[in-house]
């Protein structure tokens, strides 16, 4: 699919949606989502868990101030926990951002738990204890790290990145670029226009 149709193909979408709720989004659903880059001087990471069944995956984006993806990767965690497989995303493009040399980070997530463990608002469950102790740790090799709890809206690429983990005999990884699968999710932060809450791309 060429770039315009995809992005053709995206507001198409978008209007569907927003035709057949419109009249019917109550105030607190109003407030439209949007991906941001980082400022110049950082990175920004965005992850996601994914489970289906008894297989869970893990995935991550990691993209400039331009939006550009530096390096993308997902995993088989097994048969697992949606935490737990959040929680290794998280971990492992922590691990990715320091091999690559970066030292100003921006980490956003669509799982609160994860985010607020991290941050110290929730203890850990006992399964996630050991990953949170690596993260943080992790997260000390940085001179700039925030991290940020978001709406799944604002999360399309990792997720769609996730979900190929599910499929994957051994961890896989893109440079410079993200799988054929994320592509329309990658075009949807580029032209930046949101969504509401509960829009399906």
């Amino acid at each position: 699919m060429s770039i315009v149709m995809a992005v053709e193909a995206i507001m198409k979408s978008f209007a569907d949606l927003n035709t057949s709720t419109s009249g019917a989004i109550t105030s607190n659903l109003s407030t439209t989502i949007k991906w941001s880059a980082p400022p110049s001087s950082f990175v920004k990471i965005n992850f996601d868990g994914s489970v289906r069944r008894d297989s869970a995956a893990s995935g991550f984006v990691i993209r400039d101030h331009n939006g550009r993806p530096v390096i993308a990767a997902t995993k088989c965690v097994g048969n697992s926990s949606t935490p737990v497989a959040e929680a290794t995303a998280l971990r492992d493009s922590l691990i990715a951002a320091k091999d690559k040399g970066f030292t100003r980070v921006e980490v956003e997530g669509d799982s609160k738990l994860v985010i607020d463990v991290v941050t110290g608002r929730v203890i850990p469950p006992w399964r996630l204890l050991k990953l949170i102790e690596d993260i943080r740790t992790i997260a000390t090799s940085f001179s700039q790290i925030t991290f940020k709890h978001i709406y799944r809206e604002a999360n399309f690429v990792a997720d769609a990145i996730a979900n190929l983990g599910h499929n994957a005999a051994s961890p896989m990884s893109w440079s410079d670029r993200v799988p054929s699968e994320a592509s329309r999710a990658l075009i949807f932060d580029v032209v930046n226009f949101g969504c509401l809450r509960g829009f399906l791309l």
